[in-house]
């Protein structure tokens, strides 16, 4: 299992913070995506409002952002 591997300011422009992912907060890889090792955050516990409303859209993280927890 991947999980984000520290506290994440994720930010879009225009539209600057939609929210901090917080460490150990699940991903899945990104496979409908053509660039390999990117992966989408999966909902986590105490999600803002503004964060929910952002899930239409995704959280693309990184390779880099990512660490496996097995």
């Amino acid at each position: 299992m991947k999980v984000v591997k520290e506290n994440l300011e994720y930010c879009a422009a225009p539209y600057g913070h939609i929210a901090t992912i917080p460490k150990g907060t699940k991903v899945i890889p990104a496979s409908n995506l053509p660039d390999k090792e990117r992966y989408w955050a999966e909902p986590w516990e105490d999600m803002t409002e503004k964060a929910k409303g952002w899930l239409a859209y995704g959280f693309l993280l990184e390779e880099d952002d990512v660490i496996d927890m097995e």
